[in-house]
């Protein structure tokens, strides 16, 4: 689904911008690798930035991308995120950043392709590298694994630090 200029006039409920932002959001990371800015989203969906500010305010709320404290600047989007990490995943020679191996594994998978991620291990810091070939992670480590310190139903209890 392309979101086009102007076309939000439409439908001008929140549900539907909110619909329209998130969907410009992800295409503009396909697009140039990062997620965009509070300018660059209001004017990718040629909205005024208070009511983009809005959209993903609401968006946030739902636990659909995270903004940075007192500020309508995205995180996250996930698994993607908007600051360098210790998980540095690369996808058809585009790298890009996750803030955990959960999200880390995600990208491949969202964006259809085979991929690399680049982290360390937890434990003992050693680099690790996990590949992503036909669905399938390969870790450079073979006794290696993921261990998530929290049960999921609680990540969003404090989502930047889980």
């Amino acid at each position: 689904m392309s979101v086009q200029p102007g076309r939000l006039s439409l439908d001008p409920s929140p549900a539907a911008f909110d619909a329209a932002a998130r969907t410009q959001i992800y295409e503009y990371i396909f697009e140039k690798g990062r997620i965009p800015s509070l300018p660059e989203l209001a004017g990718a969906l040629s909205q005024p930035e208070a009511d983009t500010g809005a959209s993903l305010k609401r968006l946030a709320e739902a636990h659909m991308l995270v903004l940075a404290p007192d500020s309508d600047e995205i995180v996250l989007a996930n698994p993607f995120s908007a600051v360098a990490s210790p998980f540095a995943v690369t996808v058809d020679g585009r790298q890009f950043y996750a803030a955990c191996i959960w999200d880390a594994l995600g990208i491949p998978a969202m964006l259809g392709h085979d991929g690399v991620i680049n982290t360390s291990c937890g434990c003992c810091g050693l680099p690790m590298q996990v590949t992503i070939s036909g669905g399938t992670a390969a870790a450079s480590a073979p006794e290696a694994l993921a261990h998530f310190a929290l049960p999921a139903a609680r990540w969003w209890n404090d989502i930047i630090t889980t």
